[in-house]
């Protein structure tokens, strides 16, 4: 079959589908869709809110909880115990299938009657301020991690140690605002770095130790900008531009900054690979336009998985195998569709929240069952009937391999993931059909200390700085620290934090390359490539192919 134009149902903008996305199309038997892949990634990270967090009373028990859900949310909302208890049972809530009725409306109408859990925290201990986090430890903050402990302030933190403000952070330790960095330890304000120890200010190094403000270097230790210096150098360096000092980091950071302009820059990010397009891709064949893919092949449209097989418009999930349209899969998951927070289950349609099931339709809930359709119990027999019978419904009513509508989500525009990685204005959220929470929790004038009064010399921090609260230099909001940060800042001769942790997170998102893909050439090849800078950054810096980046730089 031939490649084929379509113009995006939703932002009319022109789109392409290839050959090979026929043939997964056809293979899960769902038509081939209608909205870009922008589109379709932007409406699956509508339906995930990772860290605006409320406190309100359990529907169940009225006792005060840590929810992702605000007091307006239509559907009763547990505490993790509470849902995982056997204090109800979500097959009560199962309603008859109405063949006269879109099936999204039916499932809205389910979707708003069962008891909702209120954060996703599954194995862990003393996470209670964490989200979409599982076998944990003392993790505060941090949202989608796993295995990590002693752990704050996180986005996409996974089997990590003692670590503090990072993004996308793997097997790593002791490190601080580091963004996409891998096997490294006490690695600070890096990005985009591997297998680097005791250094600072890091861009694209590999297996470097004691090195400052440096840029696309291997295997190197004492280098300040590029340059060796002798360890005594290095120490008289480190003497005067302290690191608890601000403009010590403004200057090695813009120093570093400058360093990129004038050096090759690699166009993709990733490692072990054959036929990908993308970023930060890893361990993966034939998987294209994905992004933050730990391992993978022939899966399409993926973005943050550990695994990907065979899969097409994947998001924020462990493993996933012949999958559609699907948000957080773990547990080695198995042909889904149209679906979000499946764990340990196969063939399964347009479901929520479903733990060990097979073969399930449109459930919320479930655990351990086969054969349900709105949470309703069915023969094998029955099923098969009905499941033929609801797809040509669903297929006739342009429903069958969409996801989950955008009035299905609970939230924001504002409070889910997706305006962190597409943000849109209030103005924009709304003209495009979304809807906005105008009140975020958070506070303001409250403040008990000036940050000029604050210690400057880490040796005077102490844990009678967790009484004080702080004032965002940027967004005036208030925030407290805890803790184990202030030990952390401490032994590692660290300032304090100026600006509060949402500040701290936006800013370190708006520095990793958008998930869209560009055209482009080979600043010294001329070879056509496909490079997540976007075309104003082309102008500033000098974008290589990987063959001559390799070349250039090992």
């Amino acid at each position: 079959m031939n490649q084929e134009n379509k113009i995006c149902q939703n932002c009319h903008g022109e789109f392409i589908i290839e050959p090979d996305d026929f043939g997964f199309y056809e293979k899960m038997k769902v038509p081939a869709p209608e909205k870009c892949p922008q589109c379709r990634q932007q409406l699956r990270m509508l339906f995930r809110n990772f860290k605006t967090l409320y406190k309100r009373p359990s529907s169940k028990s009225g006792k005060m909880i840590i929810s992702v859900y605000n007091l307006d949310a239509l559907f009763p909302v547990y505490n993790i115990s509470e849902w995982w208890g056997d204090g109800w049972d979500p097959m009560a809530y199962g309603i008859d299938i109405d063949f006269e009725e879109p099936f999204f409306i039916q499932l809205g109408k389910l979707f708003n009657t069962v008891p909702r859990v209120s954060i996703m925290n599954s194995q862990t201990e003393n996470c209670e301020y964490s989200n979409q986090i599982n076998q944990s430890k003392n993790c505060y903050l941090v949202f989608g991690g796993l295995d990590d402990e002693d752990c704050d302030y996180g986005h996409i933190v996974w089997n990590c140690r003692d670590s503090i403000d990072n993004l996308y952070l793997f097997k790593s330790e002791s490190c601080y605002e580091c963004i996409d960095c891998l096997g490294s330890a006490k690695l600070f304000y890096s990005q985009e770095c591997e297998s680097c120890v005791d250094s600072i200010g890091l861009f694209d190094c590999r297996s470097c130790l004691n090195c400052i403000g440096c840029v696309g270097q291997v295997s190197k230790s004492y280098c300040i900008f590029n340059k060796q210096v002798t360890k005594e150098e290095y120490r008289n360096f480190l003497l005067e531009h302290s690191l608890n000092d601000k403009t010590s980091i403004d200057y090695i950071l813009k120093e570093r900054d400058e360093l990129r302009k004038k050096l090759p820059q690699r166009s993709f990010f990733g490692f072990r690979n054959s036929n990908v397009s993308g970023n930060h891709i890893y361990n993966a064949h034939n998987v294209h336009y994905s992004f933050d893919v730990k391992s993978g092949e022939n899966s399409k449209f993926c973005f943050t998985l550990r695994k990907a097989v065979d899969s097409y418009d994947v998001s924020f999930t462990g493993e996933s195998f012949e999958c559609y349209q699907v948000l957080t899969m773990l547990n080695n998951s198995s042909r889904i569709i149209g679906s979000q927070q499946i764990v340990d289950s196969h063939n399964v349609y347009y479901s929520d929240h479903c733990y060990s099931c097979n073969d399930v339709f449109g459930c919320y809930g479930l655990r351990k069952k086969s054969y349900c359709i709105l949470n309703k119990q069915y023969t094998k027999e029955e099923y098969v009937k009905l499941l033929q019978k609801l797809i040509e419904q669903m297929t006739k009513n342009k429903e069958w391999g969409n996801f989950f509508p955008k009035e299905l989500s609970p939230f924001g525009y504002n409070e889910a993931i997706v305006n962190e990685y597409m943000p849109l204005s209030k103005v924009e959220a709304l003209a495009q059909g979304f809807r906005w929470k105008d009140d975020i929790p958070g506070t303001k004038g409250q403040g008990t200390i000036e940050r000029s009064k604050l210690p400057k010399n880490p040796e005077e921090y102490s844990e009678e700085l967790i009484k004080e609260v702080l004032t965002c230099e940027n967004c005036a909001k208030n925030y407290k620290l805890i803790n184990r940060e202030i030990i952390f800042y401490k032994k590692n001769k660290l300032s304090l934090p100026s600006q509060c942790f949402n500040c701290r997170h936006a800013f370190r998102v708006s520095k990793r390359n958008p998930r869209n893909l560009w055209n482009s050439k080979c600043d010294k090849c001329n070879n056509n490539i496909l490079t997540s800078y976007k075309p104003e950054d082309q102008k500033i810096y000098r974008i290589y192919c990987e063959k001559c980046y390799q070349r250039e730089i090992y």
